[in-house]
């Protein structure tokens, strides 16, 4: 009997736990719990006491998430809801993403980290959980400096932070590109004077900069603030920073960038035994043994701990390819060598495969209200112009333009409009012998430097007469200073320059300044031409030019 009354009341406990008081919401007006389930127009709720209700909508029922207004669909199996009864249907239901990630509002889910691999409309980027891999799409939207911008601009080794609508998707919806600061602003290397722990500062003596293809005189000394975060390497080998101090009198290399106006170590590397450099074109890569061949036939390892500058940016040993033309510091001795330090010369008119800019010279044959025809035209192809002679009309490149596209009149000094583009003489049928007006005028067509994307024009800078193209040679730099200079107008002065070789296929580092002047160039940002003084001090420019004259300037 004893037994009988304990079964009871053990049944009448679980009875209460499992339903509590099933009327209870209905007389209270508002429900509170965990998402069972949805079932049609319908959903199940089960109180935080264990009792599941199925409840109907009413007509004019109000879901939200987050504030946001959503769909019955849109609340998941497991999230927390509060909702508002009218008799037995629900009339309000809400619930909050951040208490689970069944939803979350648009931009709601985001990730940081270093731009690693481009392919196409594929990023691979380096976060604090590892390597992931994310995808651009049309919609996504990219911004950098606050300006929209197009995914052609992005490099490997940008920092960026990017923003996802849905907690599930790999897509972007937003990608925000850190500006400038993620750029290196000095390559040092000098004598570890002292590396002070209490005040997080390294002091170097007998410091260098690496400019114009070499180590140059810098400063006596220098005091740089860092952090133990910061990777630090001897021989390819990571160390902690409490042993630093053992490498007093040792030379180090480091890469620095701009932080608010003051230097930040980005990577340091101590040199371990004796210092050898090169500047020469890596023409193989072994990746299984991180070995690299030189031109020169010369073997070098390389691993996490080379500092690899490339495009202005500190990236991974993967951004390393073959036929990369590189100023290179080994450190070892005989053929024993490792690479302390790879800077990259090479800078090509697309970032990565995700652009299709082209630049092509040309006479403009034929113009229409969309779309120009170029006869005997030029493309610039591996850094020189490529010629493409055409005898019939099916030869001539077709190319469109838009009510976007920026068209500069380097004869008349002005911008026109694309219907003055159209209905001007810019193109006429000089051939033809029945058209007094082209005899009378001596019209002749005009030629033009053309900046495509893909075969969309996005800026043309039309001209009568076509220069001598064979003169013109490719140049990469950063900008020093650019002045409106009294006796020849505006001319931009560059400093790690190199001009491109077609003989020994490969960028060859100047040693000097190199002065360009910019009075007849077309300078093309984010694809639109800007004047000469929008220039500033550290930008990357891509230019062709006619020794001191430029011609096409691109902003990188």
């Amino acid at each position: 009997m004893k037994k009988i009354c304990m079964f009871f009341c053990i049944l009448l406990f679980t009875s209460i736990v499992s339903y509590g008081d099933v009327n209870g919401p209905y007389r209270d007006g508002f429900i509170e719990g965990y998402v069972k389930k949805i079932v049609d127009n319908q959903i199940q709720i089960e109180e935080y006491d264990g009792t599941v209700h199925l409840l109907n909508l009413d007509k004019k029922v109000i879901l939200k998430i987050d504030d946001i207004l959503v769909r019955l669909n849109d609340f998941k199996p497991g999230m927390e809801v509060y909702g508002e009864l009218r008799g037995r249907r629900l009339n309000h239901l809400e619930s909050y993403s951040t208490e689970n990630m069944g939803y979350i509002p648009p931009g709601g889910k985001v990730r940081s980290g270093i731009v690693k691999r481009i392919d196409r409309d594929q990023i691979s980027v380096k976060t604090p959980l590892g390597e992931e891999t994310y995808f651009i799409s049309p919609a996504t939207m990219i911004l950098k400096k606050g300006e929209n911008v197009r995914a052609s601009t992005l490099y490997a080794g940008d920092r960026v932070k990017l923003y996802f609508d849905q907690v599930d998707t790999t897509s972007i919806s937003r990608m925000n590109i850190e500006g400038n600061s993620i750029l290196i602003k000095d390559l040092y290397r000098g004598k570890l004077a002292r590396a002070d722990q209490l005040e997080d500062e390294i002091i170097l003596g007998n410091v260098e900069a690496f400019h114009n293809g070499k180590w140059q005189e810098d400063k006596n000394s220098i005091a740089i603030p860092y952090t133990t975060e910061l990777p630090l390497y001897v021989g390819g080998q990571k160390i902690p920073y409490q042993n630093l101090k053992y490498y007093t009198g040792k030379t180090v290399y480091m890469a620095v960038k701009d932080f608010f106006g003051s230097d930040k170590i980005e990577k340091m590397v101590v040199k371990s035994q004796y210092e050898s450099t090169y500047s020469d074109k890596i023409e193989k890569i072994n990746w299984y043994s991180d070995t690299f061949e030189l031109a020169n036939h010369k073997n070098i390892r390389f691993s996490d701990g080379t500092m690899v500058i490339k495009n202005g940016r500190l990236v991974d040993k993967e951004s390393i390819n073959p036929n990369a033309d590189a100023f290179i510091v080994a450190d070892g001795r005989g053929n024993d060598l490792y690479a302390d330090v790879i800077n990259v010369y090479n800078e090509d008119l697309n970032n990565s495969n995700i652009g299709q800019n082209y630049i092509y010279a040309g006479r403009l044959g034929r113009i229409f209200e969309d779309k120009v025809y170029l006869k005997d035209f030029y493309l610039l192809n591996q850094h020189d112009w490529e010629s493409f002679r055409t005898r019939k009309e099916s030869d001539e490149k077709e190319l469109f333009y838009d009510n976007d596209t920026t068209i500069y009149d380097l004869e008349n000094k002005k911008y026109i409009l694309p219907k003055e583009f159209f209905a001007g003489d810019y193109a006429v049928d000089e051939e033809t012998d029945d058209d007094d007006r082209i005899e009378k005028n001596h019209l002749k067509d005009w030629h033009g430097y053309i900046y495509t994307d893909g075969d969309r024009i996005t800026s043309i800078i039309v001209q009568k007469k076509l220069d001598t193209l064979s003169r013109q040679r490719v140049t990469n730099g950063v900008v020093q200073k650019a002045e409106d200079d009294k006796l020849v107008g505006w001319t931009v002065y560059l400093t790690d320059g190199k001009d491109y070789s077609q003989r020994h296929e490969k960028w060859m580092a100047k040693n000097t300044t190199i002065r360009v002047n910019l009075e007849k160039a077309m300078i093309v940002k984010n694809e639109k031409i800007i004047s000469p003084e929008e220039l500033q001090a550290g930008d990357r420019l891509y230019i062709v030019r006619d020794d001191f004259t430029g011609k096409v300037v691109v902003v990188k």
